[in-house]
């Protein structure tokens, strides 16, 4: 066929493991991760009990794929992007602009679902789901270190800034413009986040 590749396609059951997972993304964005039972998805999904179990472990097995494929759209939409920014604050700006732009999608999964499950296991009792959430935020966290790292080598930190004090504030920035959209439906055009954002690296230009 004039050397032109054709690509594999998928066998039925990954398709429909696939489909099944954006339903399960869909309904963890309304009801949480907690709400997310075989029965609930079964019923979403529009797929029968035993169908789900041909896929998923168990119920935890199935809340941390469907939070893995919310992680892997973050890395996608957001965290992707902004490595591709230079080195340093350019960077940090792209990660924070991108993180508003995933909290305010109206595409599934509807608003920031990450930092959601952070607040809903926060207090859980020690378990798979509550190890996959603790993960990825210690990896967000990691991955802000760096970033702020990168920035005092390039000069546009000052050279004591604490990386991890540095992580955490901007996490906090994300988690208070979470905490206000969503509860208290202030905020809704991110001004306040983005003004402490600015704040932010302010205070540690050299």
């Amino acid at each position: 066929m004039n050397g032109a590749k054709v690509a594999a396609v998928p066998p039925k059951s990954e398709r429909t493991k696939s489909r099944v997972l954006r339903e399960a993304l869909a309904l963890a964005s309304r009801v949480g991760f907690s709400g997310l039972t075989f029965g609930t998805l079964a019923e979403q999904a529009g797929i029968s009990k035993s169908g789900l179990f041909a896929h998923f472990e168990s119920k935890e097995d199935l809340q941390i794929q469907t939070l893995h494929v919310a992680e892997a759209m973050f890395v996608e939409r957001v965290l992707r992007p902004a490595v591709k920014e230079p080195r340093g604050t350019p960077r940090l700006r792209r990660l924070f602009d991108g993180w508003m732009d995933w909290i305010h999608s109206g595409t599934v999964p509807r608003g920031d679902i990450l930092t959601a499950a952070a607040f809903e296991f926060d207090d859980a009792p020690d378990g798979p789901m509550r190890a996959a959430v603790v993960e990825g935020h210690g990896k967000m966290h990691g991955t802000i270190e760096r970033m702020a790292r990168q920035a005092i080598e390039a000069g546009q930190f000052r050279k004591k800034l604490d990386p991890a004090q540095f992580a955490f504030e901007f996490l906090g920035i994300v988690h208070a413009h979470h905490h206000v959209r969503r509860l208290l439906r202030t905020d809704l055009h991110a001004r306040r986040a983005r003004a402490a954002f600015e704040r932010l690296l302010e205070s540690n230009a050299p």
